[in-house]
């Protein structure tokens, strides 16, 4: 593996988080088996898990845990594909109305083997979870789908109230850290989506400390506004373990702060930037942020 340039010390004070499991967190856990579902945040090792599932918040990842991309800050697994589970969408719909689930938040692992790279499953997703509990707001999380034009926009169109695709990193490391994927090609999955989803949000998050340069992370930023993005995330890239890429930076809150009014300066709708921001921490926060602000224009051209 390549290594950037420095590697960062031991993790700050502000990258530590106390861990605290209550029953509620087990409720998720034991769902989650019954019905033989996924989750990015066990399969990430996302930090922010026992706060997530305390409130009941869960991103489910659908097609398998083995992807057949091998982004190198990735923890999600790497073996071969499984077969595609056509039951799968019936049951992430069945697992959000158990759970009581007022936001739910769909992604996968990239799947390049398939015909249709996987769109048809979050489609079928989608329709499952508006079909069982219609007023529950969905997001995808979707891979860059080889930039398919067809496919791109029958997701655009599935019924999903915020579609989002992670650029994560700057140009300047994206073909060492994410072989496999293309800085361009992501940009154009934005701006397709943009194309196709008129009236709603799309998302996109990046994560700093792989080595980047700050006029890369500006540059970036600029990008992803140009492509439509409405809502960006932007945190601290923890490395999952001593196999993977490892930490060359860890930024402080405070330049967490001058990043996010950097983004509120280039028009972005949302900013969601610290530390320990992952691109689903409180999804439907900046969702109803931006069916506020849409309301408040409605109601400004009305007057």
């Amino acid at each position: 593996m390549r290594a950037s340039n420095t590697t960062a010390s031991k993790r700050p004070v502000w990258m530590k988080k106390r861990i605290s499991w209550d029953a509620r967190s087990g409720e998720v856990r034991s769902i989650l088996d019954d019905l033989e579902l996924n989750s990015v945040c066990v399969s990430a090792a996302c930090p922010n898990r026992p706060e997530c599932w305390k409130e009941k918040q869960v991103t489910f990842m659908i097609l398998g845990e083995n992807c057949t991309r091998s982004c190198k800050f990735c923890n999600v697994h790497k073996d071969p594909p499984e077969k595609v589970d056509i039951l799968e969408p019936g049951r992430v719909a069945k697992a959000v109305k158990k759970l009581e689930i007022r936001y739910a938040v769909i992604t996968s692992v990239t799947r390049d083997d398939l015909p249709d790279l996987g769109s048809d499953q979050f489609i079928r997703t989608v329709r499952s979870i508006k079909e069982k509990v219609p007023v529950v707001p969905v997001e995808l999380l979707i891979p860059d789908m080889g930039a398919d034009e067809r496919l791109l926009k029958e997701i655009a169109v599935s019924g999903a109230d915020v579609i989002g695709h992670n650029i994560e990193t700057p140009r300047e490391l994206f073909k060492t850290v994410r072989p496999g994927a293309g800085y361009g090609r992501s940009l154009k999955v934005l701006e397709t989506l943009r194309k196709y989803c008129a009236t709603i949000p799309i998302k996109s998050s990046m994560i700093v400390g792989l080595g980047e340069t700050k006029p890369g992370i500006s540059s970036t930023m600029k990008d992803l506004r140009n492509a439509g993005v409405d809502i960006i995330y932007l945190g601290q890239y923890l490395s999952p373990t001593r196999e993977h890429w490892p930490v060359a930076k860890y930024y402080t809150p405070e330049e967490f702060q001058l990043l996010k009014d950097e983004a509120v300066k280039l028009g972005f709708s949302v900013v969601c930037s610290a530390p320990m921001v992952r691109s689903s921490y409180r999804a439907e926060n900046a969702w109803r942020m931006t069916q506020n602000a849409k309301r408040r224009t409605q109601n400004a051209e009305r007057e």
